[in-house]
């Protein structure tokens, strides 16, 4: 649960994230870590590749477009285990989830906000990573690590790397869609 409030959000030091600014978002709730190889066969098992309910129009028409019926690395042995992060997956595909999991759980389910993602990741301070303002290499999935795994890594492993929340995985191992606009 992320709580309400105001943080700082943004960087002047990055074109693409300036001007740093700050926002008041109301409470909601982010999942800890990304969505698993586990997690998202179930929208699989329940056949959501192929029911047109989940998807937006353009969503679908691009599925059926370019077929797809399972996230493009699903049988890449490096990518599948299942308590890795699910790879491969276009915004539609990550949107038609969301919608097929509000409908199992009877919840509101989306895509985080990019505000959303970023205060859950860096709290309402606004640090540079979750853990602080110092770089630590060991503490995130990343090729500057001591590990070098060059691979994707179970979610929840790196406990140091966590955010002022508790929420996982927010610096390396994987990208994350929201549902905001870029640019």
């Amino acid at each position: 649960e992320i709580t309400a409030g105001k943080f700082g959000m943004g960087d002047d030091d990055d074109p693409d994230a300036s001007p740093r600014h700050t926002l008041f978002l109301s409470d909601y709730k982010i999942g800890k870590y990304p969505v698993t190889n586990t997690e998202f066969s179930r929208f699989i098992a329940a056949k959501g590749y192929l029911q047109k309910k989940w998807w937006c129009k353009a969503g679908w028409n691009l599925r059926q477009r370019e077929k797809w019926e399972r996230p493009r690395f699903w049988k890449d042995d490096r990518l599948n285990a299942p308590n890795q992060p699910v790879v491969g997956i276009s915004w539609f595909e990550a949107m038609a989830y969301c919608r097929w999991m509000a409908s199992q759980t009877g919840t509101s389910v989306e895509l985080p906000s990019e505000a959303q993602w970023e205060k859950a990741a860096r709290g309402r301070k606004g640090r540079i990573y979750p853990w602080g303002n110092h770089f630590a290499a060991d503490w995130a999935n990343c090729r500057e690590g001591e590990q070098r795994v060059m691979s994707t890594t179970p979610v929840g492993i790196y406990l140091k790397g966590k955010s002022p929340y508790g929420c996982l995985d927010m610096a390396g191992n994987v990208w994350e869609w929201t549902r905001s606009l870029w640019g």
